[in-house]
């Protein structure tokens, strides 16, 4: 009479070689305590796209009953798992990677809590210790589940579990591992939040140890490697998690906001500082997984009550010590040398709600599912968020049933965002995710929200992390979302003396082009130079020339506004590219009884603030409100001055004025100012002596003045009113 086979130990193997072996010892020693009391087991292996050393090295198996070698070409860990448990015939199934090794008494434990057990449970290791490739070790320590609202905070965020698990086999039948579309991935992770989800317990084996082996084709590691994300699941659903209380959190995102100034640059990222410094681990940065990746956080919170070893302190349980003693006649790469011991690292599974609760601090921003999602830095006073404010409204007019959700990725003070409609979810990323202690935890967090929102239309406007996102998970962005991104101008590398160019299309929007389905631009110019500098596809780019829409057209001034003197009007963000050293040079050639220029605009911090003081002929009067707020009509000319720039607001809005426009050459402005047609366009513009003469015809001819103004408000009317924009804007 056959033996009743209580336990299918279920292999899954891909590459592994003779390191396979090494991890059949460990599971035979392990079973021999199964056997011994008086349980049946059986092993199946499955090979799933395996090379030449694995298959031939099972070939020594053939022919033991005990086990049985089944080979397949899914490519995928979940599908792997999944015909092995179909495969099986005990009444419990554990799994095993093929590299891994375990505590001898890891089975025979697992074992007798599930058949202890009067409803499903699954059992894993409650040690996890992660060795190999000259790197510092890491103990996991497991722990048992709680309630699905008490882990969905920790789940959102990372994995609690290991792969290696034993439950019975109907649990892995009626649950089986997903496969999993492209840009997906961590099946262990998924499975562990199916099951939670169905409220199904994961408890531990006390005093049972796990080897995980860390290795350059680590599963997990090239998971994380290629940029795969959770798929969007029912444990997160943002209704949900916006019901879960952060008061902490939210405490210090209040502090955060009262300590926020203009100058961005003196903000204080404490955990970022702490990153910092031990970023430059190579261990670190190279193996991140679900079960490692918060090691940066936890390297700060050792327990102060660590266990005595001689004379030295080690956070390693004399348990654990005991099972890595003795795991060493399988594999020499385990032994806790004393050094190990010192250095060893502790993971704690809950340090990880951290990111979980910065999750359920977004989810609280998020009023309705959106049908269209734009990344942007901040929403603060400019050009470029102007933009979003005319894509949105847009948007809105051809679709009056669609919601909108901003995400911004700054740590700003975001001054506009009170301004959105009520059709739009502000979800201020940036300040939140400034809590977290590294990009990977920023990552992450991201992650989760793009796909919980589930809404497959993005468009990304100047922001750098959202590039930098998309790079990092192109495949899942080609192979599930359509994502534009908005371009208006390149720029000059720091410190180049305005030689070297940069750009958001290089290196940014050239790394993720393949997923761009439309590049939109404000200017022909900028188009221009996509296709000469990168050789994009000309039908892959729109220029949509942005509309002057809340402006009155004034018509402009028959005369001078004080006879016989010539006021100038500059206004703008007062930054380097702007050349304000070239406005402060022209004030200073200026006769101040012939010609004034009141400058309007915030200093940058890397402008000199008194850069225009003691100039008679010119007067810094501030910051200003949007162009609506200053006192146009006491002014005759516009001077618009910039090193880099697409299709500047403040020149439309001046047109719009009915102020004449003094420009120069740069960007899209010419598309607009036309020498002499539509304005005064400078060529050699970095030369303030040729806006000086150019200012000296005005005041010889100022009747000109007005009709160049109405060119241009012809050209506007045409080219940047509401409906042109309506008609060529795509959804």
């Amino acid at each position: 009479m056959k033996k009743k086979i209580d336990l299918t130990v279920a292999i899954t193997t891909h590459t592994e070689g003779l390191i396979l072996h090494k991890t059949m010892m460990s599971i035979f020693e392990a079973l021999d305590r199964v056997e011994k009391s008086g349980y049946g087991y059986e092993i199946v292996i499955h090979v799933d796209n395996g090379d030449n050393a694995t298959i031939n090295y099972l070939d020594r198996y053939k022919s033991d009953k005990r086990i049985r070698i089944f080979q397949n070409s899914f490519g995928d860990t979940g599908s792997s798992r999944n015909f092995a448990a179909n495969k099986a015939r005990g009444d419990m199934i554990a799994f095993m990677d093929g590299d891994d090794l375990i505590s001898p008494n890891w089975f025979l434990e697992a074992l007798k809590l599930v058949k202890k057990s009067k409803k499903d449970i699954i059992v894993h290791p409650e040690a996890i210790l992660t060795f190999g490739m000259d790197q510092p070790n890491i103990l996991t320590i497991q722990r048992n589940s709680r309630l699905p609202k008490e882990e969905a905070t920790i789940l959102a965020s990372g994995n609690l579990w290991c792969s290696v698990s034993l439950a019975r086999r109907s649990v892995f039948i009626s649950t089986p591992y997903r496969r999993l579309g492209i840009g997906y991935g961590h099946e262990d992770w998924i499975f562990n939040i199916d099951t939670i989800q169905k409220n199904i317990p994961h408890r531990i084996a006390g005093n049972t140890v796990l080897f995980y082996r860390r290795s350059e084709n680590s599963r997990l590691s090239s998971g994380n490697n290629d940029g795969v994300v959770i798929p969007a699941m029912d444990l997160f659903d943002l209704k949900q998690m916006a019901t879960v209380p952060t008061p902490e959190m939210d405490e210090r995102l209040k502090r955060a906001e009262a300590e926020q100034d203009e100058d961005q640059a003196k903000k204080k990222w404490t955990a970022r500082r702490v990153y910092k410094g031990i970023r430059n681990n190579k261990y670190l940065n190279f193996f991140i997984t679900p079960v490692a990746k918060f090691t940066l956080w936890t390297m700060g919170r050792l327990p102060k009550d660590d266990s005595q070893i001689g004379s030295f302190k080690t956070i390693v349980p004399d348990w654990v010590i005991k099972e890595w003693v003795a795991a060493n006649h399988t594999e020499p790469l385990l032994y806790p040398y004393k050094q190990l011991l010192i250095d060893a690292t502790l993971y704690e599974a809950d340090a990880q709600s951290l990111i979980g609760e910065a999750f359920c601090r977004l989810a609280k921003m998020v009023k309705k599912k959106p049908d269209y999602v734009f990344i942007v830095p901040w929403v603060v006073r400019g050009g470029a968020d102007k933009v979003l404010f005319n894509y949105i409204e847009a948007l809105k007019e051809k679709h009056p049933e669609w919601h909108f959700a901003v995400i911004s990725t700054l740590p700003v003070k975001n001054t506009w965002a009170d301004k959105l409609p009520d059709c739009v979810d502000f979800i201020d990323y940036g300040n939140v995710a400034a809590e977290l202690w590294s990009d990977e935890a920023r990552d992450e967090l991201m992650s989760r929200l793009i796909v919980q929102l589930q809404c497959n239309k993005l468009h990304i406007i100047n922001s750098d992390f959202g590039y930098l996102w998309i790079k990092k998970h192109k495949k899942l962005i080609e192979a599930e979302y359509r994502l534009d991104v908005s371009i208006f101008a390149w720029g000059y590398i720091e410190g180049s003396n305005f030689e070297a160019v940069e750009s958001y299309a290089n290196p940014r929007l050239f790394d993720i082009y393949s997923a761009v389905r439309y590049i939109f631009t404000d200017n022909q110019n900028m188009k221009d130079y996509l296709i000469d500098v990168n050789a994009f596809d000309e039908k892959k780019i729109k220029v949509l020339y942005q509309p002057i829409k809340d402006m009155e057209v004034v018509s402009p001034h028959e005369e001078l506004v004080e006879e016989g003197k010539i006021k100038i009007l500059w206004a703008g963000r007062v930054t380097s590219v702007k050349m304000p050293e070239l406005v402060a040079e022209i004030g200073k050639r200026l006769d101040e009884n012939k010609v004034t220029i009141d400058v309007y605009g915030e200093i940058d911090k890397t402008v000199n603030k008194d850069i225009f003081d003691d100039i008679p002929a010119l007067k810094y009067c501030g910051v200003y409100n949007g162009f609506e707020s200053l006192p146009i009509f006491e002014y005759d000319l516009l001077l618009y001055t910039s090193l880099s720039d697409g299709m500047p607001n403040v020149v439309l809005e001046a047109a719009a004025a009915g102020i004449p426009i003094l420009a120069s050459n740069d960007g899209g402005v010419g598309e607009f100012v036309q020498n002499e047609k539509t304005g005064i366009l400078v060529e050699d513009y970095k030369n303030p002596k040729e806006y000086i003469e150019r200012i000296n015809e005005i005041s010889k001819n100022p009747k000109k003045l007005s009709k160049l103004a109405k060119s241009a408000q012809r050209l506007l009317n045409k080219r940047h009113s509401w409906q042109a924009f309506l008609d060529i804007i795509i959804d």
